[in-house]
């Protein structure tokens, strides 16, 4: 009976401190978001401006997409917060598929060059316009892969080809970077894991 009953005040200790770490994500995420949209609600304002010199209009592009995959960042936390209540749901609705790639795309060919990488982005095959999708998931998921591939690549090439056939589509991410351990390999589906390549 008693370790019964120190089983169950471990247990509501370890709910509650789960409820208390939920609660700080939640908020500090939208303490985060709140400056973050001014950021890019100003980039978009400057986007707007017709007499902005070309390297400038650029420049604020650039502002743009990387505020919007902080504030996609910030969502993947507020994220691990519904998965945790268990409120964690697909939003399949109509997505502008074939920009959509080509804007993470256009993203990280930014990074690549700076780091002195040749990035390549091949689309095999003509893309949709439009698809059903979860818009938000398949950006935060194609954003890490090309993330990953661009900071542990040090020299060579990154490549993103997407191929699509039979309402389905297919993300292939390349690079000449040093690749993952057997035993990094055998991690790689569990929650959190992390690789230790620099």
């Amino acid at each position: 009976r008693r370790t019964d009953e120190a089983l169950q005040q471990a247990r509501h200790a370890a709910e509650q401190a789960n409820q208390a770490k939920t609660r700080y994500i939640s908020t500090i995420s939208h303490e985060l978001r709140t400056p973050l949209n001014s950021i890019l609600g100003y980039a978009q304002l400057l986007q707007e401006d017709p007499d902005l010199a070309p390297h400038r209009a650029q420049a604020i592009r650039v502002i743009n997409r990387g505020g919007e995959h902080l504030l996609s960042l910030i969502e993947g936390t507020l994220d691990i917060a519904r998965i945790e209540s268990g409120k964690l749901r697909l939003e399949i609705r109509p997505m502008a598929f074939a920009d959509a790639v080509r804007e993470a795309a256009s993203l990280f060919e930014l990074q690549a060059r700076a780091k002195g990488l040749d990035f390549r982005f091949d689309a095999a095959t003509r893309l949709p316009e439009a698809v059903r999708a979860d818009d938000k998931r398949l950006r935060q998921i194609l954003i890490n892969l090309l993330a990953n591939a661009v900071k542990f690549t040090r020299r060579g090439r990154v490549m993103l080809r997407v191929t699509y056939a039979r309402e389905m589509a297919q993300f292939e991410v390349h690079d000449t970077g040093p690749g993952m351990t057997p035993a990094e390999l055998e991690r790689v589906f569990e929650p959190f894991a992390r690789g230790a390549a620099e």
